[in-house]
């Protein structure tokens, strides 16, 4: 039971004189934890409370023992200190009263670990039988794709799964209307996405990038076995078996190229604002092919970000979002796509006047029909294909094609989205967007910083919530950048300004 969040003035009317005191005593243990310190200035929770209210009962139940806006803020603070481990981070706060104060604690009384795991299943929208459930289930040994070249994608294991999956949004149907982690990302948008569009951080029409990174799980890719085979003197069976991580799976990792247990991380990100900041976030299993995200990501992102105020002018993405079915969701959502194509024609087509393709030989091919799942027109060689009297008239001694079918190649229809698109492919302008996909890199490394990927959980929950702490830290990064920059203080001479301290009585 919750009668009351305390709201940022509330917080930095506890925080602010009790930790003056204890920087007037022992400042150094103050200014170690400096960037934390100024995190928690800074974080401003109150878009949030209505989404923390509600996850508690105003009428029965135990009264809670914290407040939930104070673990929220810990929970950032621990993975701002790059710690992961939920039992390190209770360690840390029984002893140090510098951190208990930032997160808003009285020193000696913060919270257990199962207070903190409790928090995290308030924000996790799933039946919790379901979820022992899933647990439990059995599924057959996971084995590694095949190899592939290094630098390209892993191949969807569906073909055809993204056009399916967009006819199907189209209908309006949506299969992620009752997706656990949804409260989780509505905070992440009012609460630090609109706080930097409130900074003037990220501007009302974005352009944002997508781009997925890989992420290995500290499970057993083995799983454990519940069979009597190793009884029976069999050590190698294909018998179901039970994992403690039920959303891992083999994936490929194409920068590095190594195969890896886990899964792919989603990023939207924002590419047109002072800084590169992450907007919206969504895991996949690690053979999830990165269109599939993105289709995925469209119809969750865009009317998250519409309810904050934001619009998104432009996509950009690599080869791997190249689909047909990609840019007629873009264009549904009236976006802008500046994506690299898969494939690059092999060599010049010769065509005349009309538009019709020219064979080696400069004879007019033969039209051979409209493939509309590809979008594109058919030729053949006019020698092979057309009325008897047109093939009597090429004089073509030697064939330009071994095949009896005779060569054939294809043009595109003036309509095509995916050739010619709102802004020209290949010129000036399309290329210098292309190149802000490189800032998508940047945002992925960040999760590294704050130790994602040594983070040691296995449920779909924790793996979500450490993710969006990562990105709520690297928001919080860019408005502590922009209070310098204002200001024109550095870390210390801020943090003493909000305390009300002078410099002289550092060296008191």
């Amino acid at each position: 039971m919750l009668d009351h969040v305390r709201t940022h003035e509330e917080y930095l009317s506890f925080m602010l004189p009790r930790l003056k005191r204890l920087f007037l005593e022992k400042p150094g243990q103050v200014l170690f934890y400096l960037d934390a310190a100024l995190k928690a200035y800074v974080l401003n929770l109150d878009r949030g409370i209505e989404i923390l209210q509600g996850c508690y009962s105003k009428d029965f139940g135990r009264p809670a023992d914290f407040n939930p806006a104070d673990m929220l803020r810990s929970l950032v603070l621990m993975v701002a200190l790059k710690i992961t481990s939920i039992s390190a981070w209770v360690e840390m706060l029984k002893y140090s009263d510098v951190l208990a104060v930032l997160c808003g604690f009285q020193p000696g009384k913060t919270p257990s670990v199962g207070a903190f795991y409790d928090f995290w299943n308030r924000l996790w929208l799933e039946d919790k039988r379901l979820r022992r459930q899933r647990k439990q289930r059995l599924r057959k040994k996971g084995k590694k794709p095949k190899k592939v070249k290094k630098g390209e994608k892993l191949p969807s294991r569906r073909p055809g799964v993204v056009d399916r999956l967009v006819r199907s949004f189209r209908k309006g149907r949506f299969f992620s209307t009752k997706r656990p982690e949804r409260l989780l990302q509505e905070l992440f948008t009012r609460v630090f996405v609109q706080g930097s569009r409130d900074r003037e951080i990220i501007p009302l029409a974005m352009e944002l990038t997508g781009d997925g990174s890989p992420f290995e799980s500290c499970s057993n890719p083995l799983g454990i076995p519940l069979c009597d085979c190793r009884d029976k003197g069999i050590y190698r069976c294909d018998c179901p078996r039970r994992y403690s991580d039920v959303y891992a799976n083999w994936g490929y990792d194409s920068y590095r190229d190594v195969f890896f247990w886990g899964r792919n991380l989603y990023t939207l990100s924002c590419v047109n604002g002072k800084y590169t900041l992450p907007v919206f976030l969504r895991f996949g299993q690690g053979s999830r092919h990165d269109s599939v995200l993105f289709a995925f990501s469209v119809v969750e992102a865009w009317p998250l970000l519409q309810s904050a105020g934001l619009s998104v002018s432009t996509f950009i993405g690599d080869s791997a979002h190249d689909a047909y079915a990609l840019y007629t969701l873009l264009d549904d959502y009236e976006a802008k796509p500046v994506i690299e194509l898969k494939g690059k024609p092999k060599c010049a087509l010769l065509v005349n006047d009309q538009g019709i393709p020219l064979c080696p030989k400069r004879f007019m091919m033969q039209y051979w029909g409209f493939d509309e799942k590809r979008s594109r027109f058919k030729w053949r060689c006019p020698k092979k294909t057309g009325p008897k009297r047109n093939r009597e008239r090429v004089d073509c001694d030697q064939p330009c094609c071994d095949s009896s079918y005779g060569l054939t190649v294809y043009t595109k229809p003036e309509w095509d989205r995916r050739i010619f698109t709102d802004i020209p492919r290949g010129s000036r302008l399309w290329k210098e967007m292309f190149k802000k996909r490189a800032l998508s890199e940047q945002v992925n490394k960040r999760y590294n910083d704050y130790g994602l990927d040594r983070a040691r959980v296995r449920d779909n929950c924790y793996w979500y919530h450490l993710a969006y702490l990562a990105a709520m830290n690297t928001h919080l990064d860019a408005w502590i950048a922009q209070e310098l920059e204002d200001t024109g203080l550095d870390k210390k001479g801020l943090l003493l300004h909000s305390l009300g301290v002078g410099t002289g009585a550092v060296y008191a």
